[in-house]
C-alpha cells in the first residue's frame, strides 16, 4: 500500500538512477539480440557452438547471481565503489565482444567477453534495483512510481541501442559499427555514474544481512518469482531470434534497427497508461490485461512470410505496448513484497530471467540446426517461424495461468 501521507520523489530525484538504466539497457540490447548473430556472420562460429557457448556463459552467469546480491548487501555501505567496479567490467566485456574480427580467436572472446559483461551487467542491476527500492521505502511504498521512471529510462536506453548499429555504421563503416558502439557505452557510463556519484542507496540501512530462505517467505514473493521465470521464457526466445526472423523470414534485415525502435518506443509509451490503471483496477488486473494483448501479436507474426514488412511493425506496436506493462507493474509487485534488504531477492530475480535466457539461447538455436534452419534463410524457415512466435505464444499462456492462479493483489487498492 502507498503510504496517502507521504510526499511523491520528485523526478530529479528519479531521473539519474534512470539514466543508469539507459545504459543498463543499451548496453543490454547488443549483448543479448546482436552477440549471436554477430558471432554467427562475422566471427565464423555455428550456430550450434553459439547456442552452447551461450547456454554455458549464462549458465555460469546465472548461477553466480545469489553471490554477487548477497556481497551487495553484505557491502551496501560502499556502493559507489560497488557501481564503478560493476560499469568497468561491463564496459571492458562488451568491447571485448564487439573488438575488430581480426583482434584475438572469436571463441575465447565471446566466452570471457559475455563473462566480464554479464557479471557487471548483474552487479549494476542488483545495485540500480535496491537503489530503487530504498528510494521506495523512504516515500510510503511509491513503488509503482520508482518502477515506471526506471523502465522508463531503461526503455530509452533501448530506443537509443536500436538506432545506434545503422547510425554507427553510416559514419564509421560497417565493420567498426560496434567497435565504436562500444567506446560510446564507455563514455556514456562514465557520464551517469558521475551524475549518480554520492547518491547512491541500498535497502535496509541499519539491518543485519538476513538468510535467503527466511527472507524468501515473505508473503507471496515465491510464487512472484516463479511467475517471473515462466514470463521471462517468452521473451528470451523472441530476443534470441528476432534477427535471425526479421532477416530470413521477413527478407527485411535493413528493417531490423526501426522495429526495435518501435517496440521499445510502444513499451516506453504504454508504461505511463499501464501505471495508470494500475491504480484504478490494480497491478495483478492490469498485468493480466497485458499479457493477454500479448497473445495474438505472437499469433500474428506466425502468419507472415517475406515482404510483411508493415504488418509486422504493426505487430510490434502491439506487443510493445503488452511489454510495458511487464516492464513497469511486475517489478513494483516484486518490491512490494521486499522486507529488509534487496541485495538477494533482486539477484534471484535476475538470476531467474538469466536463466531462462540461457534455456532459451541453448535450447532455441541447436533446435533450429537440427531442423535444418540455415541462417542464410536457404532453409527451415518455417521452424524459425514456428520457434519465433508459437513456442513464445505457448509460454506466454503457461505464464498468464500461473499469475491468475498464484499471484494476489498482497493489499493492493
Amino acid at each position: 500500500m502507498i503510504d496517502a501521507t507521504a510526499r511523491p520523489i520528485p523526478g530529479s530525484r528519479l531521473l539519474p538512477p534512470a539514466c543508469v538504466a539507459a545504459i543498463l539497457a543499451f548496453a543490454g540490447l547488443p549483448l543479448y539480440i546482436h552477440a549471436p548473430r554477430y558471432y554467427v556472420e562475422e566471427m565464423g562460429i555455428g550456430l550450434t557452438t553459439i547456442g552452447l557457448v551461450l547456454l554455458l556463459a549464462r549458465g555460469i552467469d546465472s548461477l553466480q547471481d545469489p553471490l554477487i546480491g548477497r556481497l551487495a548487501d553484505l557491502w551496501r555501505g560502499q556502493r559507489e565503489v560497488w557501481v564503478v567496479i560493476a560499469g568497468a567490467s561491463l564496459v571492458f566485456g562488451l568491447g571485448l565482444l564487439f573488438a575488430p574480427p581480426a583482434w584475438g580467436a572469436p571463441l575465447p572472446r565471446l566466452v570471457l567477453g559475455l563473462l566480464a559483461a554479464f557479471t557487471g551487467f548483474s552487479a549494476m542491476q542488483i545495485a540500480l534495483f535496491d537503489h530503487g527500492l530504498a528510494q521506495a521505502q523512504t516515500a510510503g511504498g511509491d513503488y509503482t512510481r520508482v518502477a515506471l521512471w526506471r523502465e522508463a529510462g531503461g526503455l530509452a536506453g533501448i530506443c537509443l541501442a536500436a538506432l545506434m548499429p545503422a547510425l554507427l555504421g553510416g559514419f564509421l563503416g560497417d565493420h567498426l559499427a560496434y567497435p565504436g558502439y562500444a567506446v560510446m557505452l564507455a563514455l556514456l557510463a562514465a557520464l551517469a555514474l558521475a551524475w549518480m556519484r554520492g547518491n547512491w542507496r541500498a535497502s535496509g540501512a541499519g539491518a543485519g544481512l538476513g538468510r535467503l530462505g527466511r527472507t524468501l517467505r515473505a508473503s507471496g514473493l515465491r510464487p512472484l518469482l516463479a511467475f517471473g521465470f515462466l514470463n521471462a521464457l517468452p521473451v528470451a526466445v523472441t530476443s534470441t531470434l528476432f534477427l535471425f526472423f526479421v532477416s530470413d523470414v521477413l527478407k527485411a534485415e535493413l528493417h531490423a534497427g526501426p522495429m526495435l525502435l518501435i517496440f521499445f518506443g510502444s513499451a516506453a509509451l504504454a508504461a505511463p497508461l499501464w501505471a495508470r490503471l494500475a491504480g484504478r483496477i490494480g497491478r495483478r488486473r492490469a498485468v493480466i490485461m497485458g499479457m493477454i494483448v500479448s497473445i495474438p501479436a505472437f499469433v500474428g507474426a506466425f502468419t507472415l512470410t517475406a515482404g510483411d514488412v508493415f504488418p509486422f511493425y504493426w505487430i510490434a506496436v502491439a506487443s510493445g505496448a503488452a511489454l510495458g506493462a511487464d516492464m513497469t507493474l511486475v517489478p513494483a509487485m516484486l518490491a512490494q513484497r521486499i522486507t529488509g534488504t534487496g541485495g538477494q531477492i533482486y539477484a534471484v530475480w535476475i538470476f531467474l530471467q538469466k536463466a531462462a535466457l540461457a534455456i532459451a539461447a541453448g535450447a532455441a538455436l541447436p533446435l533450429l540446426a537440427l531442423t535444418g534452419y540455415e541462417p542464410d534463410g536457404t532453409g527451415g524457415t518455417g521452424s524459425l517461424s514456428v520457434a519465433y512466435a508459437l513456442v513464445p505464444c505457448g509460454l506466454k499462456l503457461i505464464a498468464l495461468v500461473g499469475f491468475t492462479w498464484w499471484i494476489d493483489d498482497n493489499g493492493e487498492a
